[in-house]
């Protein structure tokens, strides 16, 4: 089965229902009868430009919804998907990209076509039967890159049997999600989750909302789209709890978030679940092999770090730099084996023998796992703090941190001092004022005294990347940069 069989049969299902809604885009809004006959179109114009089945077809338009549109159609054609961003360049060469004329690029590509509005035009007619191949569930419809295990760019295969099961495992959630049809992501849908959820949205009959070009055009089109379900991570909900905390009035029909992307700090938690919504669910997983931990936010609140429980199909193994297998509660590297892994990285075999092996994917996570198979994330293996020779993973730093009250979101990095050696700068998101004084001496009862945060700096937001994860390297570009007062 072709995975945007499921969406056409929506279309013809309800054409009048609202379908996908993105705020500020070129088309708002559109229905799926509008759908329906938009991805018939674009099909009918990229099946005339002759591009081969099992080509890459590289996407970089601006326009979500145009976005999503071209994707759907060649799709449908037996093509390969990417979706680009600005800075995005994929590992190898495209076969053909399609991009808007305001938005030269020089990626390599085979072929470049131009996207405009009369894409969308026509009678609407399918394409005849004879011109669509046969799909098979094994045929790569979507990569999804990821910088994920190392700072490379990667691309991550997602077949049309694969992704269908991956969306089946939205149960994992709990009963409310799949109540819930109307679904906003402030993830974009280039990200392993935005693309998932957009294509469980509407295989379900559902609305998928994007967010808007500024926080009041999204806080009016999920209250007025009577959005249920908010996906995102840690750092898009901090930005948007903020916002929504600038208007007391303002109340919510969210029944679940779904966040995933990095570890939930219990502040964060907290208040998402007091001024949003009660029922929070927090996910670990990877590009590479899906969600594989998954809990109620209440659930591990008050546990440091900790990602959620081994979910079916899924078997996380702590093993020590030998290989062998540690007992629950013991700290050492993680290896995953999953039902609903990609087989490895897209013409990438290097990359591919580095972290996928003897069935087992290696994620380059620390952490520890509990008899009950509770996950916490401790750290990362090549995401470490040198010291002047002293090494630290900047998580425990930072697990320390966000048990500070009124601290919502802790980045530890290195930084050089007066003479030349690192030091540790804690950089911080507070919801209230905080006292140096009284943080440094909460410290220093935490951490080992020579990975004390020599320097607090406060900021509004930490720079993250698309998969949510802290961007330590935006951060010490911006530190260094800026001359802003620390604590």
């Amino acid at each position: 089965m072709n995975i945007v069989d499921l969406i056409l049969y929506q279309c013809r299902r309800q054409p009048p229902a609202a379908a996908i809604c993105a705020p500020g885009s070129g088309i708002d809004l559109i229905s799926y009868r509008h759908l329906e006959r938009a991805i018939h179109n674009v099909s009918r114009r990229l099946h005339g430009f002759g591009l081969p089945r099992g080509g890459v077809v590289a996407v970089t338009i601006d326009d979500v919804t145009f976005h999503a549109i071209v994707l759907l159609a060649a799709i449908r054609l037996g093509m390969i998907t990417l979706s680009l961003g600005a800075s995005d360049v994929p590992p190898f060469a495209v076969d053909v990209l399609v991009c808007l004329a305001k938005r030269p690029t020089a990626l390599p590509a085979g072929r470049t076509l131009v996207a405009d509005q009369t894409w969308l035009e026509g009678d609407g007619r399918p394409l005849e039967p004879h011109l669509l191949p046969a799909t098979d569930g094994n045929d790569i419809c979507r990569l999804i890159l990821t910088s994920g295990t190392s700072s490379t760019a990667k691309a991550v295969p997602l077949t049309h049997d694969l992704l269908a099961r991956r969306m089946a495992r939205h149960v994992t959630f709990g009963n409310r999600l799949a109540n819930c049809s109307r679904i906003y992501s402030d993830v974009p849908i280039g990200s392993s989750l935005g693309f998932q959820f957009f294509i469980h949205a509407l295989s379900r009959g559902g609305l998928a909302v994007f967010a808007g070009d500024d926080f009041y055009s999204t806080l009016r089109v999920i209250e007025d789209c009577r959005v249920e379900c908010l996906v995102g991570s840690p750092g898009g909900f901090e930005n948007f709890l903020r916002w929504v905390e600038e208007t007391p009035s303002y109340q919510t029909n969210i029944k679940v978030i779904v966040c995933a992307g990095d570890v939930l700090s219990p502040s964060l938690s907290a208040r998402l679940r007091s001024r949003i919504c009660s029922h929070l669910v927090s996910i670990y997983g990877s590009t590479e092999v899906s969600m594989s931990a998954v809990a109620n936010g209440h659930e591990i609140s008050a546990i440091p770090r900790a990602v959620g429980f081994v979910t079916p199909g899924v078997t996380i193994q702590i093993i020590d730099a030998a290989g062998a297998l540690l007992p629950p509660g013991q700290e050492g590297r993680l290896r995953i084996k999953s039902e609903f892994s990609a087989g490895g990285y897209f013409r990438n075999p290097d990359e591919t023998a580095k972290v996928f092996r003897d069935g087992w994917f290696y994620p380059g996570d620390l952490g520890t796992l509990d008899a009950d198979g509770l996950l916490i994330i401790t750290g990362r293996e090549h995401a470490v703090l040198n010291l002047g020779g002293d090494k630290v993973s900047p998580e425990l730093i930072e697990a320390a941190l966000t048990q500070f009250p009124g601290i919502v979101e802790a980045a530890a990095v290195a930084m050089p001092n007066a003479f030349g050696n690192n030091e540790v700068c804690a950089v911080l998101v507070a919801h209230e004022k905080i006292d140096p004084r009284v943080l440094r001496e909460y410290c220093a009862t935490r951490v080992p005294r020579q990975f004390m945060p020599v320097r607090y700096v406060f900021v509004e937001a930490i720079p993250r990347n698309e998969n949510g994860k802290v961007d330590r390297r935006r951060l010490q570009e911006s530190i260094a940069r800026t001359s802003s007062p620390a604590a």
